[in-house]
């Protein structure tokens, strides 16, 4: 009887770590929906992508400057789907220069540069944002097509893999 109580102790521990794992993940696309693909995630609250409201305010090349909305779902770890927020993202890039800047001010053109090796406080969700949309509206990989130098671990890195553009 003390072997069968472990036992059903154990599966039962088993069972409630399988389920807390499954609830703890973040779904690839808002409600399943693919034009909406997660694009990252942090600390709980998960951002995805409206593909359909990207638009492109400037095609000057070697100059882009693009908009598109981001949709914030709080507590999407453990399964919340309620968005609470939607906002528009907008991005300047010189693809000559191969400097991508995201406006801090909407509509104001306050241009902030997004370090390619920045840390999540200096370029985080914005430059996989801005990744996203210009991979999307050109089909080439912006930050993603090359290496770039990262001073802190003093090699070079791979910002953005095949799988980050694979979602997309």
């Amino acid at each position: 009887m003390k072997k069968l109580t472990v036992i059903l102790c154990l599966l039962a521990a088993l069972l409630i770590a399988s389920v807390a794992q499954a609830s703890s993940t973040y779904e690839d696309y808002y409600n399943g929906d693919d034009n909406y693909p997660l694009i990252w995630a942090h600390m709980g609250v998960a951002t995805y992508l409206d593909k359909s409201s990207l638009v492109c305010q400037d095609y000057n090349p070697p100059c882009y400057t693009l908009a598109i909305n981001v949709i914030t779902v709080p507590d999407a770890d453990r399964g919340n789907r309620e968005i609470s927020r939607v906002t528009t993202m907008r991005f300047f890039y010189n693809w000559n220069d191969r400097k991508m800047y995201v406006d801090r001010n909407t509509g104001a053109s306050d241009w902030r540069y997004l370090k390619p090796t920045g840390s999540n406080a200096e370029s985080g969700m914005s430059m996989y944002v801005g990744e996203a949309a210009f991979y999307l509206d050109y089909g080439k990989k912006f930050y993603g097509s090359r290496t770039w130098y990262d001073s802190y671990l003093h090699r070079n890195v791979t910002v953005f893999n095949n799988s980050f553009y694979a979602k997309l």
